[in-house]
């Protein structure tokens, strides 16, 4: 299996990491709300045009869901922004799973390190969040399960896993 996304093969499921999310509220913050000190954040959706490759991108698949781990760290980043902004930031979280029809899914810890001694390796590695991700593609694998991220370390374990993930760089350099 390929790791990074091919148009010419067939996802029907979208599996969202942290980062693809935050990328999107971040920008969606800096450019409608005006948040200009969440600007630097921002490390691949800088321009309109970038976020509107993404919509798309996402839009392309028949569903979207991430995991309840990737809401966790959602949380984690909001509470560390401005008090002021975070009902706001939360208010554009929920409208892009409204928007993206997203489905949030719980992988328990033991279903992650059910996986035997290799699911306890992952699970130490690269913790909770990408041991969560990575069960969500396996339980999907028949639906075509893609993982979008921007961590070039969960893309390679996907690989070495026989899994489908894209990094978001990816992307918002495709050409229309």
């Amino acid at each position: 299996m390929s790791s990074s996304f091919r148009a010419e093969e067939k996802h029907e499921l979208l599996i969202l990491d942290t980062g693809p999310i935050r990328e999107m509220v971040t920008f969606h913050a800096v450019e409608q709300y005006r948040f200009e000190r969440l600007r630097g954040e921002l490390q691949l959706i800088k321009d309109p045009d970038s976020y509107v490759r993404c919509s798309k991108f996402m839009a392309s698949f028949m569903r979207k869901t991430t995991s309840a781990s990737v809401v966790a760290e959602l949380h984690y980043w909001i509470r560390n922004t401005e008090d002021r902004g975070q009902e706001s930031l939360w208010n554009r979280v929920f409208g892009e799973f409204r928007d993206m029809g997203m489905d949030e899914e719980v992988v328990k810890l033991l279903e992650m390190a059910s996986a035997g001694e290799m699911g306890l390796a992952l699970l130490a590695r690269r913790g909770p969040v990408d041991a969560s991700l990575m069960g969500l593609a396996r339980r999907h694998a028949k639906e075509g399960a893609l993982v979008l991220t921007t961590d070039d370390p969960l893309c390679r374990e996907c690989e070495r896993a026989g899994l489908h993930a894209s990094h978001l760089r990816e992307v918002t350099l495709m050409v229309r």
